[in-house]
C-alpha cells in the first residue's frame, strides 16, 4: 500500500482528513512535529510538506514525489532531488485571492496615510493634516505576472488603475495594459505610483532591487514587497527612505528573518512591517486540497497531468 506522510506543521489532522476518506486504498500518517518527521518518512513515497531538508531525504529511500504546499521552491534542495529523481510539485495559486487581496489593501492603506493615522491613534491625537488620496487612476507595475500577479492586475484594474508588469515572454496578459520583459524592469519604476514585487529568489533576482531603481521612481512612489526579501538590497533601500527618493515601504518579507532587532526599518515612520504573514490564510489548507486531491489521482491512476509540477532544472 502506497504510504503518503503529511506534514502538517500547525494545522490540524482533521483538516485534512477528507483526503483519508478519498482516498482509502492509500495509508496516509501525520506529523505534526519536525522532530519525529525522520521516524516517519523512511517508508514514505509521498511526502506532503510545507518544509523538506537534505537530512530527511538521506533517511527515505522510498520517497518518490514530494508535493510542497508552499509556492516558493527556492528553500527546498533542488539539487538532492534532482539526483533522486524526485517529482517536485507547489503549492503554486493556493495564495492567489488573499495575497492578491493583501497587495490591495497596502495600496489603500498608503493612498489614505493609514500608519500616520495609526500614529496619531496610538497618540490620542485629533489631527485631520494626513493625506487623503485615490488609487483609481494610479499605476501600479508588478514584478512577477505569475498566479498572484494576475489575480492582483484584475483586482487593480476593476478598481480603476492602470496595470503594467514583468515577466519573462511578452505575451498579453488579461487586465495588463503593459507588458515588459524582466531586462526592461526599469521601465515599472520610472512609471508606477505602486511597485509590487512577487519576485521569486534566485542568483540572478539576488539583490536585483536596488539604488538604480529606486533612483528611477517618483518621490511619491510607494514600494510593496511580498515576494522574497533577499531580491532587496535593504541598505539601498533604507537610503531611499530616508533621502526621500522612495515616500513609503510596505514589507512582509525581509532579506533576514525575523527582521533583526537594530534594523533602522523599525524606527522608519514611512515603512510599514508585516511578520511573513500575507501569505497565510484560515482556509490555506481547505485551498491546498484541490491541488494535492488532483495530483493523488494523477499518480495513483499514471493518468493526465499534474498541478504546479516543476522543472527541478530550470526552478520552473
Amino acid at each position: 500500500m502506497t504510504k503518503v506522510l503529511f506534514y502538517t506543521a500547525y494545522y490540524t489532522e482533521n483538516d485534512a482528513m477528507p483526503l483519508v476518506e478519498e482516498f482509502p486504498g492509500i495509508h496516509f500518517e501525520f506529523c505534526s512535529d519536525l522532530e519525529n518527521i525522520e521516524g516517519k518518512i523512511k517508508d514514505a513515497e509521498i511526502f506532503i510538506t510545507i518544509k523538506l531538508t537534505e537530512k530527511m531525504i538521506d533517511v527515505a529511500p522510498r520517497l518518490k514525489w514530494v508535493q510542497s504546499i508552499r509556492a516558493g521552491i527556492d528553500d527546498l534542495p533542488l539539487e538532492k532531488m534532482k539526483d533522486m529523481g524526485i517529482i517536485l510539485t507547489s503549492g503554486k495559486g493556493i495564495h492567489r485571492v488573499h495575497m492578491a487581496e493583501y497587495a490591495i489593501a497596502a495600496m489603500i492603506m498608503m493612498a489614505r496615510n493609514f500608519p500616520a493615522i495609526i500614529r496619531n491613534k496610538q497618540q490620542k491625537k485629533w489631527d485631520r493634516s494626513p493625506a487623503q488620496d485615490q488609487i483609481e487612476g494610479a499605476t501600479v507595475g508588478i514584478l512577477g505576472l505569475g498566479a498572484i500577479g494576475r489575480e492582483i492586475a484584475k483586482k487593480a484594474k476593476l478598481m480603476g488603475m492602470r496595470v503594467i508588469g514583468t515577466k519573462q515572454t511578452a505575451e498579453k496578459v488579461e487586465y495588463v495594459d503593459r507588458i515588459y520583459v524582466s531586462l526592461e524592469m526599469e521601465e515599472i519604476f520610472r512609471q508606477s505610483q505602486y511597485v509590487i514585487n512577487l519576485l521569486t529568489h534566485t542568483p540572478e533576482t539576488e539583490k536585483i532591487v536596488d539604488r538604480k531603481c529606486f533612483d528611477l521612481m517618483r518621490k511619491t512612489c510607494c514600494f510593496i514587497n511580498m515576494g522574497r526579501g533577499k531580491t532587496v538590497n535593504e541598505d539601498d533601500l533604507v537610503e531611499a527612505l530616508r533621502t526621500g527618493r522612495l515616500r513609503a515601504f510596505f514589507s512582509d518579507v525581509f532579506y533576514t528573518e525575523p527582521l533583526p532587532y537594530d534594523s533602522p526599518l523599525w524606527e522608519m515612520e514611512n515603512v510599514f512591517i508585516t511578520p511573513h504573514i500575507c501569505g497565510e490564510s484560515v482556509r490555506y489548507l481547505e485551498k491546498a486540497l484541490e491541488i494535492i486531491r488532483h495530483n493523488l489521482k494523477v499518480y495513483l491512476d499514471g493518468e493526465g497531468e499534474m498541478v504546479n509540477l516543476i522543472d527541478i532544472g530550470t526552478e520552473y
